[in-house]
């Protein structure tokens, strides 16, 4: 009987080596009937394009007297994308730092002499940089943001185009989910102290 009892073990050894892994060591099936709660994993890498944004926006730049320009129409459209590698640890899907691009257009009519060529025209700002979330909940969205930029004033006369630093924020209200209400105030620095106040209105889109 003993010899019955040694010979039981060691075909069912025997049979458990020759299983699959992932049959010999199966794991306890989870009961039906349980409800964990859904968890998203945390965004990762240097960049989360899966939370990008677009703001088309729409209002006025208003020019330094240096400009010699009333203010005049401008339009523009900014792309927003978090860096969760910058995240605290407290909170890793926040959105607090970020990269932005953005391109702007805006009309100039310069006041000079009638006898001066190319006194008007369309310029376009292009710009990019680092932009920092103060607040972001469902209801508010607070922004600033800073970086470089190029001004291409497209020949208007005795304007230089070239290289400069800007600042700006948002203010925001959110519609719904993917949808927000904006106001962004910008400013361009230009040479000798000349500067270009951009103040628009947008729509902020969650794509």
């Amino acid at each position: 009987m003993l010899l019955t009892l040694v010979l039981s073990t060691v075909l069912a050894s025997a049979v458990q080596a020759d299983l699959p892994r992932s049959l010999a060591q199966e794991p306890p099936k989870q009961d039906p009937l349980r409800t964990d709660p859904i968890t998203t994993p945390a965004p990762h890498g240097f960049v989360d394009f899966e939370w990008l944004e677009l703001t088309p926006s729409a209002g006025f730049a208003v020019y330094s007297s240096k400009y010699l320009a009333d203010p005049a129409p401008a339009f523009s459209i900014r792309a927003h994308a978090p860096m969760p590698w910058l995240s605290p640890k407290s909170d890793p899907k926040g959105d607090y730092f970020g990269l932005f691009a953005e391109a702007a257009f805006a009309t100039i009519d310069r006041k000079m002499s009638p006898s001066v060529a190319d006194r008007s025209g369309v310029c376009m700002f292009v710009s990019a940089g680092v932009d920092f979330s103060f607040l972001r909940d469902p209801t508010w969205i607070l922004t600033a943001r800073a970086g470089g930029l190029y001004a291409h004033y497209n020949n208007v006369a005795d304007l230089k185009s070239g290289l400069g630093p800007m600042v700006g924020a948002t203010i925001g209200v959110q519609l719904s989910g993917r949808l927000a209400l904006t106001y962004s105030p910008e400013v361009v620095f230009g040479e000798s102290g000349s500067t270009i106040f951009f103040n628009t209105l947008g729509l902020l889109i969650q794509l």
